[in-house]
């Protein structure tokens, strides 16, 4: 091949990578900015295939989709002056491809920006609750307030903010160890308000009983003391009026029992007058001794 050749393939070689340099596809994920020596020229946000100023223009891409954003967990002081530990994400998109590439040349800045933004606003809208309403009652309108006004500062530099969640709002780690000794003690000392109390129903049941018990032993006394009473009465009355029908033979009951009583054990010594009242039952009808 002569000199000829040679240069023909140079310069066919040279017009293949002009042409392919100048030549740049933007599909449907993405958008572009043209820059020429870094200075933004146009933005393209519709796909296809497009033309640049070979060797001279670049092409910057970026991502038309719905991004995600994890801001890392931070402590916030509510209006009742107690920190919390607040952890949120934000879901946002490039709105504007030449601002966003003016405040920040690369992903991870446009990011931090939005992240810086993220917390302010955060610190800024729950710094106007109370503990309470943050973590239960106004969740989902603090959530619309914080998206409203991170949106408003992510415009100036490109990008809108289409979600704002709080995934957790928790108290801080020392926090909720104080808290949790607290609640120990208060149940500490209600369990011993408890025992006390329970001790108090103890000594007045107690004494309850023994109170009833002392009455219902009394009226049993007193019960067995009346039936007694009456069985003497009838005994007595008994004795009477078989005393009365045989004067004799109740004299002489009464004389055997008291020789029983007496003179029952074999050991028993009396020391008495023969003639006394109580040998009468000895005696003949001279008063003598019988044998």
């Amino acid at each position: 091949m002569g000199p000829k050749g040679i240069f023909g393939l140079v310069v066919l070689g040279a017009i293949v990578i002009t042409g392919f340099n100048s030549i740049y596809q933007v599909d449907e994920r993405n958008q572009a900015i043209v820059v020429k020596f870094g200075e933004p020229k146009r933005t393209v946000t519709e796909p296809g295939l497009k033309f640049k100023l070979p060797f001279v223009e670049q092409v910057i891409y970026l991502d038309k989709r719905i991004l995600s954003l994890d801001v890392p967990p931070q402590q916030v002081m509510a209006s009742d002056q107690r920190r919390i530990l607040v952890d949120s994400f934000a879901r946002y998109r490039i709105v504007d491809p030449l601002k966003r590439y003016q405040a920040a040349r690369t992903d991870a800045a446009a990011e931090s920006l939005l992240e810086n933004a993220m917390e302010s606003t955060v610190r800024q809208v729950l710094a106007q609750e109370p503990m309470a309403e943050i973590v239960s009652g106004q969740r989902v309108q603090l959530m619309t307030r914080i998206s409203e006004l991170t949106n408003e500062r992510a415009k100036t530099f490109g990008l809108e903010v289409v979600d704002v969640r709080l995934k957790r709002v928790d108290l801080p780690a020392e926090n909720s160890e104080a808290i949790f000794r607290r609640m120990e003690t208060e149940r500490q000392r209600e369990a011993a308000e408890k025992r006390a109390s329970g001790q108090r129903d103890a000594v007045k049941i107690q004494a309850t009983a023994d109170r009833q018990v002392a009455e219902l032993i009394a009226e049993a006394e007193r019960k067995s003391q009346t039936i007694r009473g009456e069985a003497d009465g009838q005994a007595v009355k008994i004795f009477a009026e078989a005393f009365g029908k045989d004067q004799d033979f109740f004299e002489f009951y009464r004389t055997m029992q008291a020789y029983k009583k007496a003179l029952g054990k074999d050991d028993t010594r009396l020391v008495l007058s023969p003639d006394s009242e109580f040998f009468k039952l000895f005696m003949n009808e001279g008063g003598k001794a019988k044998r």
